[in-house]
């Protein structure tokens, strides 16, 4: 696509805002304007590509994505029917979104974590790396045999384990045929959805949101020294814009990208590659390194459909700080909420469209705590470029915004949920389909 000239800005926006309705939104349509160059080579085929095709790494791991199950390697076929502990290592690690031959190991203390680290290799158990605030290390190993030989020997100080699960930035449903409500646009319009409206200059003003994703770009929507980078994958890959769209939703400053909270920071941890992949293991460090670092809000527009005993202490981790955590529902229209939206404590975020009808795609389910605008949101692309996008992701960013608004008051996070609940209007739907509905500042 070349650039559009200024006369032709509102022209083509009002007609990709449209088209949207249309298609549904399958990939980021992408507009030019005065501060933003020409569109990204981004096409349906790519964004869908996103999606279905397997990271190249394993996020520090050598490892290759499975595409389908995978069992784990140098296992004599009989040997799980003799050993039950070998029968518990396969039953762990042989799901197809686990990471092939590796495992997670949460010890009962640091202290035998260390213990462990010095005796790990003698056993044949590669430390990829740790998580020190939860007793975590990451093990690859060439044979399940190897860690079964290091859990029979630990006796009662034997760690839990579990296998490392991939997760993934929320691919979108294709539309279904019998449900045509849920796909009108909101434009910039979903600020009014969240009644933010009229001066908003120091919105979150003193407040940190980290933003669990592919990374933040710079870009002209973001001020100066508005965002701190953290790699956690440091793969040198490029970072993919799904990161940025979501950054951008919480506190961009340009009026056509506008955020809820322009006056937030933001801390950006890069959790998934460029292909928009991440694992439980890489997840969980960043919630970590979120907390540590200050952050009060947490974004997370990814997840998965495994649950995680290292990841559900992670979340615990920072509840227990104080930081509230916001997560997007999903976009695979199930009847049941992704991980980590779907644990206790966090903020689950569904989508709902311009006129309060959820969303096609999105998710919903037991635990649902809010909606918010989904459909059609212009978001900030690339390094200069402007889109409009649509998903649960997006919808999250912009609660994740709200609590911004109401943490930049000087709320404890505690008044704040109350503040944001209290403030909700119930949309239409079923209470699984809307939670408490769409939570709006200035309440």
């Amino acid at each position: 696509m070349s650039d559009e000239s200024d006369q032709d800005k509102t022209a083509t926006y009002q007609s990709v805002v449209a088209g949207l309705a249309m298609i549904g939104f399958a990939t980021w349509v992408v507009l030019g304007s005065g501060l933003f160059s020409s569109a990204p080579e981004l096409t349906l085929k790519a964004q869908a590509s996103l999606n279905k095709v397997a990271p190249d790494e394993a996020l520090g791991s050598a490892a290759k994505a499975p595409v389908a199950a995978e069992k784990p390697t140098g296992v004599a076929p009989d040997a799980a029917a003799k050993d039950p502990l070998m029968a518990e290592i396969i039953g762990e690690l042989k799901s197809e979104t686990a990471v092939p031959n590796e495992a997670l190991l949460t010890f009962k203390d640091k202290a035998a974590l260390a213990k462990f680290l010095k005796r790990a290799k003698g056993y044949g158990l590669e430390v990829v790396g740790t998580l020190d605030g939860l007793s975590t290390v990451r093990v690859r190993m060439d044979s399940p045999q190897k860690l079964r030989d290091y859990l029979a020997a630990s006796g009662p100080a034997r760690p839990a384990m579990e296998a490392n699960h991939w997760m993934n930035v929320p691919s979108l449903a294709k539309p279904d045929a019998s449900n045509q409500g849920g796909a009108l646009p909101s434009g910039t319009e979903f600020l009014q959805a969240v009644n933010a409206t009229g001066e908003r200059t120091e919105w979150g003003k003193g407040v940190t949101v980290a933003v669990l994703d592919t990374g933040v770009k710079a870009n002209p929507t973001f001020g100066d020294n508005q965002v701190t980078h953290v790699d956690l994958v440091n793969d040198g890959t490029p970072f993919h814009s799904h990161g940025t769209s979501v950054a951008s939703l919480i506190a961009g400053t340009d009026d056509r990208v506008p955020g809820v909270s322009p006056d937030a920071s933001i801390l950006d941890i890069r959790v998934a590659n460029d292909k928009g992949y991440s694992v439980t293991s890489v997840l969980a460090q960043g919630i970590l390194e979120a907390v540590n670092r200050g952050a009060q809000v947490l974004n997370i527009s990814m997840g998965g459909y495994d649950d995680s005993q290292v990841l559900r202490q992670a979340v615990d981790y920072a509840l227990q700080r104080g930081a509230i955590i916001v997560a997007a529902a999903g976009n695979e229209k199930y009847d049941q909420l992704a991980y980590p939206a779907r644990l206790n404590g966090v903020i689950s975020v569904g989508s709902v469209d311009a006129k309060g009808v959820q969303a096609y795609f999105s998710n919903s389910g037991s635990g649902l705590t809010y909606v918010a605008p989904g459909v059609g949101l212009p978001v900030a692309w690339d390094t200069d470029k402007m889109a409009m996008a649509s998903g649960t992701s997006q919808s999250a960013a912009v609660v994740s915004g709200v609590a911004a608004y109401y943490m930049g008051l000087g709320l404890t996070s505690q008044n704040a949920l109350g503040r944001m609940r209290a403030s909700a209007l119930p949309t239409a739907g079923t209470q699984v389909q809307r939670g408490f509905g769409i939570p709006r500042a200035r309440y």
